[in-house]
């Protein structure tokens, strides 16, 4: 199966959930997805297409945009095509079901991204800190308005 056939199929499966679909080249597509669906979508992919490997997923807070990206970057062991899977979630209340379930390694990830970008994963097995300091929990480092602490200093969180 090819890349746009892949494509094809993820759209036709789900056509109210996928959206701005691209062919970026014979081993590399991209498509948007309803959060709601990531976790039926992210089963389809691994059961029906062959997408076995989570390779990375994390969060992004682009500057002037009211909206956290998450993206998934899913890989395969039986053929050569990546797929980068993005859902777009409000700012002030970024919540995205896991797929823990269907991709056992996101749960890593999740906990990287709630702790540092605030998106919560609804159903998670484990969603507790995982790098930052203790007295830096909730106020989400990674986010483009994040102040930081005036009265610290790196040197003092190490």
């Amino acid at each position: 199966m090819d890349a746009n056939t892949m494509i094809d199929s993820l759209s036709t499966q789900f056509p109210d959930a996928i959206y701005d679909t691209k062919v970026g080249s014979k081993i590399r597509i991209f498509a948007k997805v309803k959060p709601e669906n990531v976790k039926d979508v992210c089963k389809y992919l691994k059961e029906n297409l062959s997408f076995g490997h989570l390779c990375c997923e994390f969060g992004v807070d682009y500057p002037g945009r009211n909206e956290i990206e998450v993206v998934y970057v899913i890989g395969s062991y039986d053929h050569p095509v990546v797929l980068t899977l993005k859902a777009l979630l409000p700012r002030d209340n970024p919540e995205i079901e896991s797929v823990v379930s269907v991709y056992w390694n996101a749960n890593w990830y999740e906990r990287e991204t709630y702790e540092l970008l605030g998106v919560k994963y609804l159903n998670h097995p484990d969603l507790r800190p995982l790098v930052l300091p203790e007295d830096m929990l909730g106020e989400w480092p990674l986010r483009k308005d994040y102040k930081g602490f005036p009265n610290k200093t790196a040197k003092n969180l190490v």
